[in-house]
């Protein structure tokens, strides 16, 4: 049944929630999380309190992609704007020049009212469900990293695609995404595989996901209403009867 495992989300989960558990390092941290659809003003709060943090750490890494990719600028989302600083060359552009661009095209993405984006695009998403989240050091303010996944009709039961998920390199070795990435099981112990997707150039991200057993997505089992472009793009995937990883961590439901 197309609509088995959006109508089991939605009658098994709650609307938000927060999970305390401790980093790699021992130190406590609390991940708050909340539910919505695409168009939902929580999940446009969620990304403009969260701008800042992820212009500053996606940019370097679509820089690092866009040197060795410059014939991607023109169809990928972050890069368009760069094309034009591209027009001598990838040995002659102004490589802060272009950070700054892709910074600033980050900012603009998350801070966007996406109910103005084309029917084309948000109609096929209207369905989806949306969980989101930040993780902060306990006691503490400051948001170490963020995640976001969602749940599709469009999937088989169990399916769980993550559409952002990112530590502050501040927090480096911390596991922070170790952390965000569990309390998926911890929120929907039904889940039975996650999906994502790498830069391939990334190589720090690929290693992580890697020592957490994630693998190649060689099936390509992806979200038919959401189309990447996966010769940029390097799809991974974990499966619950090859990994165990994910499930160990131990969770306290604060509320």
């Amino acid at each position: 049944m197309k609509n088995e495992w959006l109508a089991h989300i939605k009658k098994t989960t709650t609307e938000e929630g927060s999970l305390a558990t401790k980093d790699e390092r021992g130190k406590p941290i609390v991940i708050e999380w909340k539910r919505a659809d695409i168009l939902s003003p929580n999940l446009a709060h969620f990304k403009s309190s969260i701008c800042d943090l992820a212009s500053k750490e996606i940019a370097p890494a679509e820089v690092q992609f866009l040197r060795a990719y410059p014939e991607a600028a023109p169809q990928e989302l972050f890069l368009k704007a760069c094309v034009p600083l591209l027009k001598n060359g990838v040995g002659a552009a102004d490589w802060a020049a272009i950070e700054e661009k892709i910074q600033a095209t980050i900012k603009q993405f998350y801070l966007a009212d996406l109910s103005q984006f084309g029917s084309e695009i948000i109609k096929p998403l209207m369905n989806d469900l949306y969980f989101f989240g930040t993780v902060k050091n306990k006691g503490e303010d400051q948001v170490c990293g963020f995640l976001t996944f969602a749940i599709t009709p469009a999937l088989p039961f169990g399916n769980i695609k993550v559409v952002n998920l990112l530590a502050s390199s501040e927090e480096c070795g911390s596991g922070l995404e170790k952390a965000m990435l569990s309390s998926i099981f911890k929120l929907i112990p039904q889940t039975r595989r996650i999906f994502l997707f790498v830069r391939p150039t990334n190589e720090i991200a690929l290693e992580m996901y890697k020592a957490l057993q994630f693998v190649p997505d060689i099936d390509l089992l992806l979200d038919p209403n959401h189309k990447v472009n996966i010769n940029y793009l390097t799809p991974l995937e974990y499966r619950i009867e090859l990994g165990q990883i994910l499930q160990k961590t131990v969770f306290e439901s604060e509320h």
